[in-house]
């Protein structure tokens, strides 16, 4: 039972009975009310004040549970329903809410970066051990079924059979596959490159999917994932607002592709034939009359169909993002935020930004060491543009071939991500060496370039790399079949 200590008479009393206490204290209270600087004041100024100007002073007691001053006449009141809510400060702490002061000093979107790569809780690890196999299944399962840590806490990742120890690569190349494979799982989208909708999908709502989703966006943005701009714009502005008056949509932002193939034949639809589409219409919630002059307006109804039904898992979506305050942050800096998850310009790496972050450790110059280490640097940069011009488009997943490889995938396989670092802390220090190993045995028939991910280091074989078409074979199966972590 709740107890608080009466500040007349210094007994602890229970919450229940603390009004009666007090008012059997109140005489007491009002005495004490007047303290010795009240009677000095009417003792030596009583010439020069009337006594009704010197006693206006209003009489007032402690509550004993939030130590705010009230007037006597209502701290019977206060106290006995004080005790029975939280307190302003106690809720503020244990929702971890960020002050509406700090969060309007953002100028920019690397200052919301940094602030949210802040909040990162560093003292304890929030452990996810998977397989690569159906990793997004696995992943949302060990996600969700983890109870002891918050994902505001350092993630730390392993994979089942492989030997490396997460100091960042490991987490970096989670956080990269479950987000492609929260977009192609998860989101529905068209072909204009402008985002995706929410798929409408009630088996994923109430697994809490779209929940954990945000919890992963949220930990993504944190923690030097790639950013989770794949949704379309309103969806971004009803994440911020969360009100549906708000939502502005039009024909383009239909995704589904059973909904788009029935505005294009309500466009082409004739007074003879737009009777077949009635049930149809009427499925998307339309109630009129269903000839050519209500077009428009039934149109405006698959559109509304469209975005409206897939609002419960925007809403959950929203929840997760709460992780680190997020709805906050992108309702008060919408425009900052946009770019972080809405599609504009490409993050994935290109070929430049691969070979201008290297830094190869090259041997004496004039040496014939330097010499093999310059060709090799040099079939590195015919690989990665003849690479970058054959890309595919096509949906990510899980397994890399020589047909699928992109520059993005060869540098997730020498640092564990794909993208162009997000954090700005990271964007200054983000170099990957260049080593070469000159002194191995010749007698066997092949060495692969070795990696590793966590330092950025790749290791070039250069016995083995003395003609291009050497080097792109041998590249590309250490690619293709060297994804995981066998080296510590």
């Amino acid at each position: 039972m709740p107890k608080a200590q009466c500040t007349t008479c210094k007994k602890v009393v229970p919450l229940q009975i603390l009004p009666v206490h007090i008012k059997a204290c109140k005489t007491e209270l009002v005495d004490l009310s007047y303290s010795a600087e009240e009677e000095s004041c009417n003792e030596e100024h009583e010439d020069e004040f009337p006594d009704s100007i010197c006693n206006q002073t209003d009489k007032t007691a402690e509550c004993p549970v939030c130590n705010n001053a009230f007037q006597v006449d209502i701290i019977e009141l206060h106290a006995a329903t004080c005790g029975l809510r939280p307190s302003h400060n106690d809720s503020r702490e244990s929702s971890g809410s960020v002050p509406v002061s700090q969060i309007s000093t953002f100028q920019s979107s690397e200052e919301i970066l940094d602030w949210i790569a802040c909040q990162v809780n560093e003292t304890n690890t929030f452990p996810i051990c998977v397989s690569r196999t159906d990793l997004f299944s696995r992943g949302m399962q060990q996600w969700q079924r983890q109870k002891k840590t918050s994902p505001k806490c350092r993630l730390k990742v392993t994979f089942f059979g492989e030997a490396g120890v997460d100091t960042g690569a490991l987490s970096k190349e989670f956080l990269t596959e479950m987000l492609a494979e929260i977009e192609n799982r998860l989101f529905v989208g068209g072909s204009d490159k402008k985002g995706k909708n929410p798929a409408y999908c009630l088996n994923s709502l109430d697994s809490n999917y779209f929940r954990s989703a945000g919890e992963v966006m949220a930990a993504s943005l944190a923690q030097g994932g790639p950013c989770p701009n794949l949704m379309r714009e309103w969806c971004f502005r009803y994440l911020c607002s969360g009100d549906t008056d708000s939502i502005q949509v039009s024909a383009s932002d239909v995704t589904d592709f059973e909904l788009l193939q029935l505005i294009e034949r309500i466009n082409g639809a004739s007074n003879d034939n737009i009777s077949d589409l009635v049930d149809d219409i009427v499925t998307c919630g339309y109630t009129g009359i269903v000839s050519m002059e209500k077009r428009d307006i039934m149109i405006r109804t698959v559109v509304l169909h469209s975005t409206m039904r897939v609002i419960p898992m925007l809403d959950q979506l929203r929840k997760g993002l709460q992780l680190y305050d997020l709805p906050k942050i992108i309702k008060t800096h919408q425009d900052l935020c946009l770019p972080l998850f809405v599609p504009g310009e490409d993050d994935e790496a290109d070929a430049a930004f691969l070979l201008e972050s290297s830094r190869p450790v090259f041997s004496e110059i004039g040496s014939a060491k330097h010499q093999k280490e310059v060709n090799i640097m040099n079939f590195l940069q015919d690989y990665l543009q003849e690479t970058e011009d054959s890309e595919q488009e096509g949906p990510s997943n899980n397994s890399v071939t020589a047909e699928g490889l992109t520059v993005g995938r060869i540098m997730q396989w020498m640092t564990g991500q794909r993208h162009r670092p997000v954090l700005p802390s990271e964007k200054k220090d983000f170099v990957i060496n260049m080593k070469f190993h000159h002194d191995c045995d010749t007698q066997h028939t092949v060495c692969f370039p070795t990696v590793s991910a966590c330092s950025r280091t790749v290791t070039f074989p250069s016995a083995h790399l003395k003609t291009y078409n050497e080097f792109k074979n041998i590249f590309t199966l250490a690619i293709c079949h060297g994804q995981s972590f066998d080296r510590v």
